[in-house]
């Protein structure tokens, strides 16, 4: 999403701990040098997020709301996966599929969560809110699959780790999300 205060740009794919940070610092000189747009600033923030919701919510809970979790437990992850349709937590794919993806670098893991759900981030809940659910598909030339609405990933019964590894990054670094640039 592209917004433009009239002198630059901001481009914003998701709102982020830094983000908000910058805007916020933003807001603060606006208010010392330029009143009226700290005013619009204000009552466009209030029409999105005013009303009861900042009554119920303290400040770091708004901010988690706003940000997302960012504590990424990806044991907690595995934990609550369920499997459908023949594979279960045993499955030989299955087992590379959690070595491979536990040696994932944390940015190549996000990656995975947007392919995923359709953001990186973690829902505040947690890890246990994203409910994954792995199926297998009948072919291993195929790419790993992810139903977004769904949480579900159709991965492909591949026999070796670097098959496996090789098609999951290439599903997940040619993923668009639903991201908006």
């Amino acid at each position: 999403m592209r917004v433009s205060s009239g002198f630059f740009p901001i481009k914003s794919i998701f709102p982020s701990a830094n983000f908000v940070y910058r805007l916020l610092s933003l807001f603060s000189v606006l208010t010392i040098f330029c009143p009226f747009l700290s005013q619009a600033f204000h009552k466009g923030f209030h029409k999105v997020c005013g009303g009861r919701v900042l009554e119920i919510f303290h400040s770091t809970e708004l901010m988690a709301v706003v940000t997302g979790n960012e504590n990424y437990d990806w044991e907690e992850l595995r934990r609550w996966t369920t499997y459908k349709n023949g594979y279960t937590e045993d499955d030989p794919t299955i087992k590379l599929f959690w070595e491979v993806f536990l040696e994932l670098p944390l940015e190549e893991k996000r990656k995975f969560l947007m392919f995923l759900t359709g953001s990186d981030r973690i829902p505040i809940q947690g890890m246990k809110a994203i409910k994954l659910i792995i199926q297998p598909t009948s072919d291993d030339k195929y790419l790993p699959v992810a139903h977004t609405c769904f949480n579900l990933l159709d991965l492909p019964r591949y026999g070796t780790k670097e098959k496996l590894r090789y098609k999951l990054l290439q599903a997940i670094q040619q993923n668009q999300g639903f991201s908006l640039v």
